[in-house]
């Protein structure tokens, strides 16, 4: 029989929600009350330790209330039945209270001396009661109490709020009807620990400076602000940077929700957006807690107050994980249909729960190692990993003590989702719940109260400490390993972790000291419903059916194999389109044939994100190991790259390589590579440009150009940069034969151009822009383009993600229109075209449209000068801009979507699939030809 129960509510905004939540049984209106609850103990807290607790309660306009209850607990401890005695007093003093004649004094002394007790903790209450009404004589069956307590001690006031059922002359019935609707309908749990141990929990967890006093807000409800509060003030001069960044997850996400896409791409996108989402905690809202350097420099004026942009950034982010959960659940319950079912251990048969605990025995326990989150001087705190699954555990051992809190780290090896059974039963359980189901194993003489999913998100910045003398290479590589230690910047945790865990959670982390005045608090926590970490989307097995993916793709080789690249490059320049055009076919095996070839005498080649592994650092490799002079500029600050381009550097030296680690204060962006080959007596070199990286998976993923060309210009001015980037500290300040390079000469070469298009269309010669980049955020150049945009040239920008630029501003920017693609393959390739009075200028190379690459970076952008290639860029420009699937960005800050779907047809990519499946090899064995 269940005479009461407690369930733990996780913030002011659920407890409200909950106080006029429609309930199974018939209650009264609720009710509000204000009291103080004083609750008495011996120094040794003799009475706690017997689970009797003795409370004195005031409340305004009545007398105090003396009481003494004795718990007995039940199944699964919840308690069965609560005894309680109760008596008026006159004092408001607790000490006095309890020595006056009373039924409570009286029950006392048969347990300890009423003298020894003293106040031992007291709670501030503001209560809701609702209560439910039955029977012939309409008294009350069930009261129902809706709780926030705070408590203050020595100058610290902490909060939580509760649940707590009571049954006065109901029958068992209407309680387990309350238990079930709360439990299942609102998602809350029970919990055993009564208030003051809850509390006392709470203020062993806080550790002020001496006289301050620390408020502590409860779990911020979910959204924070209006998720579609606009990405800028009406009079600001730019969109907000950040909720652009976002808005381009959004438009990924969009394929996911889109039915039309398979279910298995649907599951892929899904995941790539859950690892963009962690990288923009990494980097951007770890940047504007601490102001790092580069992220200050992006954060465009959007008419909002620092703190104002902050709010609404993070409750943006917030908004699209909700959205993708719900995308997630819609997709899982689409992939049962197919067969493939998520599993919790409820759902198991009893066979299938034996089988499963022995693979934990076998596979997973011995890996676990739990550790306490305590405050004792012997025992330091956990560290939390970063972007690790852990279990938040609170345990209850039998000899009376209260909860005791525990993390338990979810080991890496093992994958997230596990058969259940034989593999093609198509059912799986997650790897936490086999966890949970079993922590009896890990924890066998203490009993499991709570055990709650987490992961923390800790801030991306390398932080290279240098004083310029030493290696860089070593100073990359130690920083490298310092980044697990970065600041935390996110927690996301399960739904309805209690508040108690919480914040053991919270303290753990804001002990581990914040630099730059950064401190983690509930408004960091993130409460999840469903799963955390959703890129395990992505590992979820799939039935044997070609319709869940996308059709394979295999992209055409625009030389025949016969055809050394050389003697095609050598005719003339040549433009690849990737993934149309393989990588593999035209990129490594550029490089794969200079490494075998006795006639090249050296190698030359920037690195930034090469992968692991690589088929290009192993050409290299080899060229190195036959003699071939091998040059490599490796940027060993490649973002989240670094361990692998340190490694690849240090084996590159090892096989005889030459290496340049970087420039100080700058990264090297560009993309290019040169073969030197004697040929009858004198020396001819080969270029590649490209606009994404040496790496042969993202060839295969991202759409990105190459040109390759032995014209004496571009190979010219790939040299001269080469020879800067070896053989100076310092990047050029230009290059000679028309190609641009930054941090000096690229930024003022594209304000002059912009300029220039404004000065054609002014004369009434032919004008225009088309740009084609992944990003659009520096203020020179918006503001270049709003003014050519004045001056009456047409703009057409094609930009995949971050975009500050309004269009459509009367006066401002009515001749600008703005497209962004997203599709089967990441947009990636950066192309400028320049109408240029009837003379077309074409670039193309790494560089972005941003601060950071404009001012901070190497880049390069180099003069397409060939007719055939530019006749390509032409039809490529279009295709993207006419594109049926793609999103308009409208006036309003937002993207709208012109509604066409993958496999209808007209999709840029899907015509440029078309094409390169049509196409076995554009350059026949005899050299000449060319296609994009």
């Amino acid at each position: 029989m269940i005479d009461h129960f407690r369930c733990d509510v996780p913030s002011t905004a659920r407890l409200a929600a909950l106080v006029d939540a429609p309930l199974p049984l018939p209650t009264a209106a609720a009710t509000r009350q204000l009291h103080r609850d004083l609750y008495l103990d011996t120094p040794d807290d003799a009475l706690r330790m017997r689970g009797i607790v003795c409370r004195l309660r005031l409340v305004l306009h009545a007398s105090p209330e003396l009481s003494l209850h004795l718990a007995e607990p039940g199944a699964s401890g919840a308690v069965a039945r609560m005894r309680r005695v109760t008596s008026r007093v006159r004092s408001e003093d607790p000490v006095l209270a309890v020595r006056e004649r009373s039924a409570v004094r009286r029950r006392l002394h048969a347990l300890v001396d009423p003298t020894m007790l003293d106040l031992r903790m007291a709670l501030e209450v503001e209560r809701w009661t609702r209560v439910v009404v039955g029977g012939w004589f309409r008294r009350p069956a069930v009261e129902l109490h809706f709780d926030k307590v705070t408590v203050r001690r020595v100058g610290v006031a902490r909060s939580f709020q509760h649940l707590s059922v009571h049954r006065r002359h109901g029958d068992t019935a209407t309680m387990g009807r309350l238990a079930n609707a709360f439990e299942h309908d609102h998602g809350l749990h029970r919990v055993s620990a009564d208030p003051r141990e809850r509390a006392d929990l709470l203020v062993k967890w806080s550790s002020p400076a001496p006289g301050a006093t620390v408020e502590v807000p409860d779990a911020r409800p979910s959204g924070g602000v209006a998720a579609d509060e606009p990405s800028h003030t009406a009079d600001a001069e730019f969109l907000n940077p950040d909720l652009s960044l976002i808005a381009f997850q959004a438009r990924v996400l969009a394929l996911a929700e889109d039915e039309r896409t398979p279910l298995g791409e649907r599951l892929r996108f899904i995941a790539i957006v859950a690892a963009n989402l962690d990288e923009f905690y990494m980097v951007r809202i770890a940047g504007l807690k601490q102001s790092a350097r580069e992220q200050m420099e992006e954060q465009a004026d959007d008419g909002r107050t620092p703190a104002g942009r902050l709010t609404v950034i993070i409750a943006r982010a917030t908004a699209l994980g909700r959205r993708q959960a719900r995308c997630f659940r819609q997709c899982v319950a689409e992939l049962a249909r197919h067969g493939t079912r998520i599993r919790s251990w409820a759902e198991l048969t009893e066979e299938q729960r034996t089988e499963l605990a022995s693979r934990f025995d076998d596979a997973i326990l011995p890996a676990l190692t739990p550790f306490a989150m305590t405050l004792s001087a012997g025992h330091p705190l956990p560290h939390f990993p970063h972007l690790s699954l852990s279990l938040a555990v609170a345990l209850l051992g039998d000899d009376g003590e209260g909860p005791r809190f525990v993390e338990l780290e979810l080991p890496s090896g093992v994958p997230r989702f596990l058969p259940v059974g034989t593999t093609e039963s198509g059912e799986v359980v997650p790897l936490e719940e086999l966890v949970r189901a079993n922590l009896h194993r890990v924890y066998p003489s203490a009993r499991v109260e709570h055990a709650y999913l987490f992961r923390v998100t800790r801030g991306g910045n390398l932080g290279v400490a240098s004083n310029g003398t030493g290696s860089l290479l070593d100073a990359v590589a130690a920083a490298s390993q310092r980044r697990a230690r970065n600041p935390a910047v996110r927690v996301e945790i399960e739904r309805g972790m209690p508040t108690a865990l919480r914040h053991a959670v919270l303290e753990s982390l804001s002990r581990e000291g914040q630099p730059d005045g950064h401190a983690i608090g509930d408004d960091d926590l993130q409460e999840t419903e469903g799963f955390i970490d959703l890129r395990a989307a992505a590992s979820l097995p799939l039935p044997d059916d070609p319709a869940l993916t996308y059709a394979p793709f295999r992209g055409a080789t625009p030389v025949a194999p016969d055809v050394p690249l050389v003697d095609a490059i050598g005719a003339r320049d040549l433009l690849v389109h990737h993934p149309f055009d393989r990588f593999s076919a035209t990129v490594v095996r550029f490089l794969r044939e200079a490494s075998r070839d006795p006639d090249v005498v050296a190698i030359k080649v920037t690195l930034y994100r090469v992968g692991d592994p690589s088929p290009v650092v192993r050409a290299l490799l080899r060229a190195a190991r036959r003699g071939v002079s091998v040059v490599a500029f490796v940027e060993l600050q490649a973002r989240f790259d670094e361990d692998s381009n340190v490694r690849w550097a240090r084996k590159l030296e090892q096989a005889g390589g030459r290496v340049v680690y970087g420039l100080p204060g700058y990264k090297n962006h560009a993309k290019m590579a040169l073969v030197v080959r004697r040929e009858a007596g004198r020396l001819r070199s080969y270029a590649h440009v490209g606009t994404g990286n040496y790496n042969a998976r993202s060839g295969r993923a991202y759409t990105d150009l190459s040109l390759f060309s032995a014209d004496e210009a571009i190979v010219g001015d790939v040299g001269e940069l080469f020879n800067a980037l070896t053989g100076s500290s310092r990047p050029p300040r230009r290059l000679s034969h028309g190609a641009l390079s930054s941090p000096h000469q690229l930024l003022p070469a594209l304000l002059e151009r912009i300029a220039r298009e404004g000065g054609h269309a002014r004369a009434g010669r032919p004008s225009g822009i088309t740009i084609k980049v992944n990003g659009l955020s520096d203020g020179e150049v918006v503001r270049a383009l709003y003014q050519a945009a004045q001056d009456g040239v047409a703009i057409d920008l094609i930009v995949r993600g971050i975009c500050t630029l309004r269009v459509g501003i009367a006066g401002l920017s009515e001749g600008i229109r703005v497209v962004s693609v997203v599709g089967r393959f990441l947009e990636h390739s950066r192309v400028y075209r320049f109408a240029n009075g009837g003379e077309p200028e074409y670039f193309l190379g790494s560089a972005d449209l941003r601060p950071r690459n404009l001012r901070q970076r190497v880049e390069l952008l180099v003069h397409v000068r060939a007719a055939a290639a530019r006749a390509a860029l032409d039809r490529m420009l279009a295709l993207y801009i006419e594109d049926p699937t793609a999103w308009d960005l409208t006036a309003s800050g937002e993207y709208e979507w012109r509604g066409g779907g993958w496999g209808e047809g007209g999709a840029a990519q899907e015509v440029l699939m078309d094409g390169a499946a049509s196409t076995v090899a554009a350059i026949a064995p005899s050299p000449g030809g060319q296609r994009l």
